[in-house]
């Protein structure tokens, strides 16, 4: 990357696993990082509400931790603007060669860039990312933009609402300034929806310059046309506080919905973690968890004596393998109905059926405890 990170991402739900991280790195962290969930309602688009759900939880935001974190980093250790251009291995080594012409060695590559990794393109390029069939509309809020009535509803709430063959979320994050204060926050809300890659997506992805952007549009270039779109359908399919949420938004953003699961951790002296490792679809809402439980439990392997390292490296990557999958899983099943095609089978069918009832989609969506159903 070529400059700082703090702009990116948006609102994200947190677990015990993230916090516990924190702890294990030394750092204090306390809930003003975060906004309190305390239940989840389920609306139709005229605002009637189809069921509730008792669910606490705090919310946050991508940003305000990439922050958090980054002011506790020396500078003289983190470097923007240093593409990697290739990786080599020998005995006890591997070389890191960047397209500036540098190249530094260490005993490890730990490759923690994304979900478009240039580290694992290099040494696993047989794991490739998978387009989900549908695309995801997102947008912060100002808290001070909604109406009074609106914000008060939602200022505590997990909002959602089913399109048919849709879905949409909201809540509440912190605002500009990482303020968590009520009336400085923001809404913090995400919309599902189906695009055939080959018509609709390359319509979505295809911005002002007239450039197709597969992997993802850079929000300025979005076509006014699209959002005008966007928003019209909302005032007939979503409901009235989400549909207020979408209104006071000033520039929404487009995310193409992928996945990613790689066959393996560890390759030599590289080592796969967060989201260049598995990147599950969103529905399942611990992404971020997900990566630092890796960094976490791959520091602990780290931790041993030197005679140790190789058999805890290996029990780390064949424990985070089997969670990867099971997570990916869970999230594809979470939004099986959303690419729009018809079920293929009678199992497919009643999976479609299964995942779109209110209540499962309450207790289950961005769960606070989502591995009792991995």
């Amino acid at each position: 990357a070529g400059e700082a990170l703090a702009s990116r991402g948006a609102g994200i739900t947190t677990h015990d696993e993230l916090y516990a991280a924190f702890a294990q790195a030394g750092i204090e962290i306390d809930r003003a990082l975060a906004v309190a969930s305390n239940e989840r309602v389920m609306m139709d688009a005229t605002g009637a509400e189809l069921g509730r759900l008792h669910m606490p939880q705090w919310m946050t935001s991508w940003g305000l931790l990439y922050r958090f974190l980054r002011e506790r980093f020396d500078d003289q250790h983190y470097h923007l603007g240093r593409a990697v251009s290739g990786v080599e291995q020998a005995a006890g080594c591997v070389t890191v060669h960047f397209e500036d012409g540098d190249a530094q060695s260490a005993d490890y590559l730990v490759g923690a860039d994304g979900l478009r990794s240039t580290v694992r393109s290099l040494v696993m390029p047989e794991a490739q990312v998978r387009y989900c069939g549908y695309a995801a509309w997102r947008g912060l809020a100002a808290e001070s933009d909604l109406r009074a009535e609106v914000a008060a509803f939602a200022a505590e709430r997990f909002l959602l609402c089913l399109p048919p063959g849709e879905h949409m979320l909201g809540y509440m994050v912190a605002g500009a300034g990482d303020v968590v204060e009520p009336g400085h926050r923001a809404y913090n809300w995400v919309w599902y929806r189906p695009a055939p890659a080959d018509t609709r997506l390359r319509d979505l992805m295809t911005g002002t310059d007239g450039a197709f952007y597969p992997g993802g549009i850079p929000h300025h270039l979005i076509r006014p046309e699209i959002i005008d779109a966007m928003r019209g359908d909302a005032e007939a399919l979503i409901a009235p506080p989400l549909r207020a949420a979408i209104a006071a938004t000033p520039r929404p953003f487009l995310q193409p919905i992928q996945e990613l699961a790689s066959e393996r951790l560890v390759e030599g002296r590289v080592i796969l973690i967060g989201d260049a490792a598995f990147t599950a679809r969103p529905h399942i809402g611990m992404g971020v968890s997900k990566a630092a439980d890796d960094a976490a439990q791959l520091a602990a392997a780290f931790a041993v004596p030197d005679s140790e390292r190789e058999a805890a490296i290996a029990a780390w990557a064949s424990a985070r393998l089997r969670f990867g999958r099971a997570a990916v899983a869970h999230s594809a099943r979470l939004g099986c109905y959303l690419d729009g095609l018809p079920p293929s089978d009678a199992a497919s069918a009643a999976a479609h059926d299964f995942y779109r009832r209110p209540e499962v989609v309450m207790a289950r969506i961005a769960a606070r405890n989502p591995y009792q159903y991995l």
